[in-house]
């Protein structure tokens, strides 16, 4: 009996002592996170890419020599760092990305794009031609640059100016300007003369011819410089009749340093050297490549449609002679 009682206290024991262990692995299981019946390696983002692969755009890759022709746009000095070369990259994916949206757009066939294109490539190619004309000229001295300043100063600057306004009437009418002159001396307004009394197509604006240089309107600007803003000259005739002037205002030209005058000046030079040198090479490229134009078929192009907003082209133009 007493043995009965031991063989099912001993099986009790046992019994508890597993419940306990199956529950502390419960526990721990509900703690850890479940591991996947299987591991799956992740795709990395150059597998399956050109070995000369920098970036995947869509469907295009951006490689290597795009990036060293990226690299002709920015300084060296960029792709001596990390960020810099990045940066590089960067560049070329946002080019890529305005192409991709140009082609979904319909842009790269669309044909007045193309000739915006086409025209942007040739005016590059001529802008460079002309600069490598203007390296193998002959250097301008000091000396011609101020010589040419000189000689045409108010292309370059502002000059004197004079602000004007005339009252004019014909080579025979002394009379008339004697007695508007009477008018004005005693008082009476310039501007209203000027409506009433002027033949001069100022007389509109009472009279007011604006700004004017010692080289315009010569008669009366070598009258006019004589004068102070606010004074009224005297009756005097030229070819054109007789006239009263009102001085209103004065600017004195615009001043620069001697080393910005010779710049200026230089740079004129050279481009008009390098546009010599241009339309030389142009008459002897026409001379070598036997340029032709078809008088009779140029004259028979057709007008474009009235209204249309597009660029005047060669074709509208007045058809140039044979090799021209």
């Amino acid at each position: 009996m007493r043995m009965k009682w031991s063989i099912i206290l001993l099986f009790g024991l046992v019994m508890i002592f597993g419940a306990c262990n199956s529950s502390k692995e419960e526990k721990k299981a509900a703690k850890e996170p479940a591991k996947p019946s299987q591991e799956v390696a992740k795709p990395k983002a150059s597998e399956g890419a050109p070995t000369d692969a920098l970036a995947k755009v869509g469907d295009r890759y951006i490689k290597l020599a795009d990036y060293e022709k990226q690299l002709l746009r920015f300084s060296p000095k960029l792709a001596e760092t990390e960020p810099g070369r990045r940066y590089i990259v960067n560049q070329q994916v946002e080019n890529m990305l305005i192409e991709k949206e140009a082609e979904a757009r319909g842009w790269t066939k669309d044909p007045i794009m193309i000739s915006k294109v086409e025209e942007f490539t040739r005016s590059l190619y001529r802008n460079t031609l002309l600069q490598a004309l203007k390296e193998n000229q002959k250097p301008i001295s000091d000396a011609e640059a101020k010589k040419y300043f000189q000689e045409h100063e108010e292309e370059f600057i502002q000059p004197d100016r004079v602000r004007i306004s005339l009252i004019e009437v014909g080579p025979d009418k002394e009379k008339d300007i004697d007695g508007i002159y009477k008018g004005l001396r005693a008082g009476k307004d310039f501007a209203q003369l000027a409506k009433a009394k002027s033949v001069h197509p100022s007389s509109k604006n009472g009279g007011d011819l604006g700004f004017v240089t010692r080289k315009q309107y010569k008669d009366l600007a070598d009258v006019a410089f004589t004068m102070k803003p606010g004074q009224i000259s005297k009756p005097f005739k030229s070819p054109t009749g007789w006239h009263i002037i009102k001085v209103t205002e004065f600017v004195k030209k615009q001043e620069l340093a001697p080393e910005e005058e010779i710049r200026r000046a230089k740079s004129r030079l050279e481009a008009l050297e390098a546009s010599k040198a241009y339309g030389a090479l142009i008459k002897d490229l026409k001379e070598k490549n036997q340029v032709v134009l078809y008088e009779d078929r140029i004259r028979l192009l057709e007008s474009p449609p009235q209204g249309s907003d597009q660029k005047e082209t060669p074709a509208q133009q007045p058809a140039a002679k044979k090799g021209s």
